[in-house]
């Protein structure tokens, strides 16, 4: 959240030719980051045995579960340190070196994978440690070549304060929502539990391409909100919700017709049970993926004008929608009421943000009070 804070403030000033406000972009980031990185660190590993109590991780599985978080919270300050540096060069408008070093990352994580759990034997701590070592380094690498090749970038305390802590907000709010959507899974036993950790991975991979477009419609929308192009910024939406909508219906649709395949790839062919449950899970989300689209683009956009109270609004409509499927539909009608958290987190806060830039928009972006300009 505060690294998207980042974004939003630096791009503005860069859009709007503040040369001088834009050199005081990354110090301040940077001490924010050391303090929530340790903070958070410290946070989790005291709270973590509660917090698996709380999320009904099942005995069998509470060890091996413990083992992998601890080393999660240990290595966080370098999963955070990429976010902050890829943040700060999408704000100038590099977003090629982040994803250069987001695949380098990518290959190491899995070539450590393969070392860690097959040559030394490390089990779950092994892709743990995995996984951490490679996003560390890929956050150094990004931080050496930001400071070698834009070494003028300096931001204000109170900019990213104003902007970047409702977006923390925000996340923080989706993580609870979480918790309680993972701990109403864990209630109903090890298929269900293996179901949503598969259909999840394919989530994932379908969700990231629309979520890059909107993270990329946050800086697009800034840089022009700060230099008035408000014109632009309909263009800008208009290609990246169409693009969106068209991925998410393409790609829903083959996930529903090729899912006992794609889930075969992680649970087994023989895994008759999870297989059902899985195309259950993936029918209601895949058929729904347009709803992610509607949010990731729109909210994106209300992002780069600079107002994130908004986007932390539909935070809150996520976190209520994802503990109603939680406690009540997962009740009424079990697994299939669980599956339907996300889309209906995804609908209500896509209607908060479409409302607002349809207000932006009406008014040509003038009647806002967001702008740091």
């Amino acid at each position: 959240g505060l690294a998207g804070g980042v974004t939003v403030v630096t791009s503005q000033f860069i859009g709007a030719g503040k040369t001088e406000n834009a050199r005081r972009s990354t110090a301040v980031i940077y001490m924010i980051w050391a303090v929530v990185s340790l903070l958070c660190t410290v946070v989790g590993i005291v709270c973590l045995p509660g917090l698996l109590h709380i999320l009904n991780m099942p005995e069998k599985l509470f060890q091996r579960a413990y083992a992998y978080q601890l080393v999660c919270f240990i290595g966080l300050g370098g999963q955070l340190l990429y976010n902050v540096e890829a943040s700060l060069l999408r704000a100038i408008g590099n977003s090629k070196v982040p994803l250069i070093f987001l695949i380098i990352s990518s290959v190491l994580n899995i070539i450590l994978d393969f070392v860690f759990i097959l040559v030394f034997h490390m089990d779950v701590v092994g892709a743990a440690a995995a996984t951490i070592l490679a996003q560390s380094l890929s956050g150094v690498g990004c931080l050496v070549y930001s400071f070698r090749k834009y070494p003028q970038l300096r931001v204000r305390k109170e900019d990213h304060l104003r902007v970047g802590l409702p977006l923390s907000i925000q996340d923080s709010i989706t993580g609870v929502g979480m918790m309680v959507f993972q701990s109403a899974l864990n209630g109903m036993g090890a298929d269900a539990i293996a179901a949503y950790t598969a259909c999840s991975k394919l989530e994932t991979f379908v969700e990231m391409p629309m979520y890059s477009i909107a993270v990329a419609m946050v800086t697009f929308t800034a840089q022009n909100f700060g230099a008035k192009q408000y014109q632009r910024i309909r263009k800008g939406m208009k290609v990246s919700l169409l693009s969106c909508l068209f991925f998410s219906v393409v790609v829903g649709g083959l996930i529903i017709v090729f899912c006992k395949p794609l889930v075969s790839i992680f649970v087994g062919s023989g895994a008759v049970e999870v297989i059902r449950l899985s195309r259950i899970y993936n029918s209601i989300e895949a058929s729904c993926l347009w709803c992610a689209a509607l949010l990731f683009t729109y909210r994106g956009a209300v992002q780069g004008t600079g107002n994130t109270e908004i986007p932390m609004m539909g935070g809150f409509l996520e976190l209520l929608m994802r503990v109603f499927a939680a406690l009540c539909l997962s009740r009424i009608w079990g697994f299939p009421g669980l599956a339907m958290a996300y889309p209906l987190a995804w609908i209500f806060a896509a209607l908060l943000n479409m409302w607002y830039y349809r207000k932006l928009d009406k008014n040509d972006f003038q009647r806002t009070r967001t702008s740091l300009i």
